[in-house]
């Protein structure tokens, strides 16, 4: 009796657990269950093994139990799916050209509180990137990066103390470059455009919004505005462009999911992996928080997550390859009409 009773609770448990995101409210409850749905799998499987197991002591029960497990494991299978090399992938790999089609992007969230300044510093002269976007960046870090404005004669730089500070980087030239606050006044956000060796320009946004968690937001509101309203200036938007940082959200999340079809476009990782980049600390509760999306303008020459350089996250280095024909041979993401209403009305939330 006592089986049946525990994995009944469990099993009731696991799949409110599993479906309970499916209600789109931006409370953080409902939100932070849409992370770990890769460990809710694993959970799930063993839920579904030791109910298979003891069978007979849950006789009564034991169907409901198998319909229920089996039911929400097909939904999370459905929803990470896309992100294992089982599925096809999203954006097509193509050769390095001449370099001066070529765009190399190096991104991280540094965790203000470390201090392993050279460890990062390390990574970035070994990838040779040509931006760099670091995101937790006080002064410390802000005194420790100057070294690169050597190399990188282009930058801007926010430096705060509150985890939200950010710092970037290029030995592009910029068309154009600011600094903004697209949904809250402490969180700050860039938008840069750098023009390639070929003379073509590539139109680049950092942002690194608040998470839903309690000690940070009770809800999602203004993550979802910020990234809402880059989706929605890139909509129509027919140039070269990039999306990267610390999303503080998970690929397969419903609002990141609205953010790549009202943007249009494309995630590397898709067909490839989960490149989880958070938390670095934890093998077991990983999640794949940071990005770099950008247009099908785009063919990917290689990624990859970096070795743990004393922060929280895995910092990610991209190299890209500007291609006209690529455009035609990559299908882009795209939204319908209640989706793209829906990201209208969440670029317009209050915060």
């Amino acid at each position: 009796m006592m089986v049946k009773i525990v994995l009944g609770l469990l099993t009731a448990v696991f799949t409110i657990g599993t479906f309970l995101p499916v209600v789109k409210s931006n409370y953080w409850t409902f939100r932070i269950l849409e992370y770990p749905r890769l460990q809710k799998f694993v959970i799930g499987l063993f839920i579904l093994a030791t109910a298979v197991f003891t069978r007979e002591q849950t006789e009564g029960l034991f169907w409901w139990i198998l319909i229920l497990l089996l039911l929400s494991l097909t939904y999370l299978v459905i929803k990470i799916l896309p992100y294992t090399p089982l599925s096809p992938k999203e954006m097509k790999r193509i050769e390095k050209g001449n370099g001066k089609d070529e765009l190399k992007i190096f991104t991280g969230n540094v965790l203000q509180t470390n201090r392993q300044y050279n460890r990062i510093l390390g990574q970035i002269r070994k990838q040779d990137p040509d931006v760099v976007f670091l995101v937790e960046t006080d002064q410390g870090w802000d005194e420790a990066m100057q070294t690169l404005e050597k190399d990188y004669p282009h930058f801007l730089k926010k430096p705060l103390d509150n985890t939200y500070g950010l710092l970037f980087y290029s030995r592009l030239p910029f068309r154009e470059a600011e600094i903004k606050f697209l949904a809250e006044p402490d969180i700050p956000s860039i938008q840069a455009t750098v023009t390639l060796p070929n003379g073509k320009d590539v139109r680049i946004h950092g942002l690194h919004p608040r998470p839903p968690v309690p000690d940070e937001s009770l809800t999602s509101t203004a993550k979802d505005k910020e990234l809402m309203k880059i989706a929605l200036s890139l909509e129509h938007f027919e140039d070269p462009c990039v999306v990267m940082g610390d999303l503080n959200d998970v690929a397969w999340s419903y609002v990141t999911m609205l953010f790549r079809k009202v943007s249009g476009l494309l995630d590397p990782r898709r067909g490839r992996g989960f490149y989880s980049t958070f938390s670095a600390n934890h093998w077991w509760m990983r999640f794949p928080l940071d990005y770099i999306f950008c247009s099908a303008h785009f063919g990917l020459v290689s990624m990859r997550k970096m070795p743990h350089n004393g922060s929280d996250h895995f910092s990610m280095f991209i190299h890209l390859r500007y291609h006209e024909k690529m455009e035609k041979k990559q299908d882009k993401p795209e939204a319908n009409g209640e989706e793209k209403k829906a990201a209208v009305k969440k670029a317009k939330e209050p915060t």
